[in-house]
C-alpha cells in the first residue's frame, strides 16, 4: 500500500511522523484529520470530508499544508497507486494535518501544516455485527473543541480501559460530563434512536458532538421519504424505555444495529424495522456511488 508524507509517495509500512521539525504536532498535540473511504475506486463524499477538515483547520488557526485542489490531486493520485494493492477491498484513507507552530513554542510559524496521508484496506464490522446488533458502554465525556476533528481520543481510551470491557461491549457511547445523562456521540460515530411512534431522533448538532459525513448522507437520504420521519433532540440515558431501536453510523460502518447499552436492552434486542430500513436505503446508495 501506498501513502503519503509531507510532499512524497511513501510505502504505508514505511509512513512515519517526523520529531524534531514538528514539535507543535508531536508534543503539542496540533493535529487534525478526517477518515474517509473509497467506493468503486472512488473517495466517497470527498467534499464533505475536505469542507470538514479545511473549517477543523480555521477553527484552531492552522495553515493548511496545500489548497484544497492540490490536496484533491494527491488524494487522486494515491487512489490510483493503490489500486493494484488494494485485492477488491475499500480502503480508508485517513488525511492528517500536523504542525505549523514555531519551533517548540506555541506561537503561529506563518508556515503551513505538514500534510501526512495513511493508507490502509478498510475492515468492516462482521457479519454477525450488522445482523444481531452490538453492545455500546456509556462513558461520562465530551471530546475538547467537538467541532474540530482533533487527534485526541483519550477519553475513548480511558472507556475502553474501563466500561468497554465490563460490558463486553463494542464500543463507547458518551454520556454529558454535566449531567451525566443526555447522549452526545460515540468514539467515532454519531448515535440514532427510533422512538415509540417510529421517529428517528439524533442528537442535535449544538456545539457538544462533531458534525459526521455519513450522519449529512442519512439526513439527505431519509428526509425526502416518507416512509421515515428524522429530526434532531435531546436523548436521555434515563429514558431509553422511550426508544424501540438504536443504530450508530460511520463512514467506516455505514449503519450499525445497536442492540444494548450497559446492560439496558433495546427494543427486542435485535435490528428492528426501521433500522434495517435505513440500512437498506443507506447501503444502496454507497453501492450506487
Amino acid at each position: 500500500m501506498i501513502s503519503y508524507q509531507r510532499n512524497a509517495f511513501v510505502e504505508t509500512g514505511k509512513l512515519s511522523l517526523p520529531y524534531w521539525d514538528d514539535i507543535s504536532g508531536t508534543i503539542r498535540g496540533y493535529r487534525i484529520f478526517t477518515a474517509c473511504r473509497t467506493v468503486n475506486k472512488k473517495i466517497f463524499r470527498l467534499q464533505d470530508h475536505l469542507d470538514r477538515l479545511y473549517k477543523s483547520a480555521e477553527a484552531i488557526y492552522m495553515i493548511p499544508p496545500m489548497n484544497r485542489n492540490a490536496l484533491e490531486d494527491v488524494l487522486s493520485e494515491l487512489v490510483q497507486k493503490n489500486e493494484p494493492h488494494a485485492d477488491e477491498s475499500d480502503l480508508l484513507i485517513d488525511v492528517i494535518f500536523s504542525g505549523g507552530l514555531e519551533g517548540a513554542t506555541m506561537k503561529q510559524s506563518g508556515l503551513g501544516a505538514h500534510l501526512y496521508v495513511a493508507v490502509q484496506k478498510m475492515v468492516p464490522p462482521t457479519l454477525e455485527a450488522y445482523q444481531k446488533g452490538v453492545t455500546l458502554a456509556t462513558y461520562s465525556h465530551q471530546r475538547m473543541f467537538p467541532g474540530v476533528k482533533l487527534l485526541n481520543y483519550l477519553g475513548a481510551i480511558m472507556a475502553h480501559q474501563t466500561v468497554v470491557p465490563e460490558y463486553d461491549a463494542y464500543d463507547t457511547l458518551f454520556l454529558c460530563p454535566e449531567d451525566k445523562d443526555t447522549i452526545l456521540e460515540g468514539s467515532t460515530f454519531t448515535i440514532f434512536f427510533v422512538n415509540s411512534g417510529g421517529e428517528i431522533v439524533t442528537p442535535p448538532l449544538d456545539g457538544r458532538i462533531l458534525e459526521s459525513v455519513t450522519r449529512k448522507v442519512i439526513f439527505e437520504l431519509l428526509t425526502p421519504l416518507k416512509d421515515f420521519g428524522l429530526k434532531e433532540g435531546q436523548i436521555k440515558f434515563s429514558r431509553l424505555d422511550d426508544f424501540s431501536e438504536c443504530f450508530l453510523a460511520s463512514t467506516t460502518r455505514n449503519i450499525l444495529p445497536v442492540s444494548q447499552l450497559n446492560n439496558h436492552v433495546i427494543g427486542q434486542g435485535k435490528p428492528g424495522p426501521v433500522t434495517l430500513k435505513a440500512m437498506k436505503v443507506l447501503q444502496e446508495f454507497v453501492d450506487s456511488y
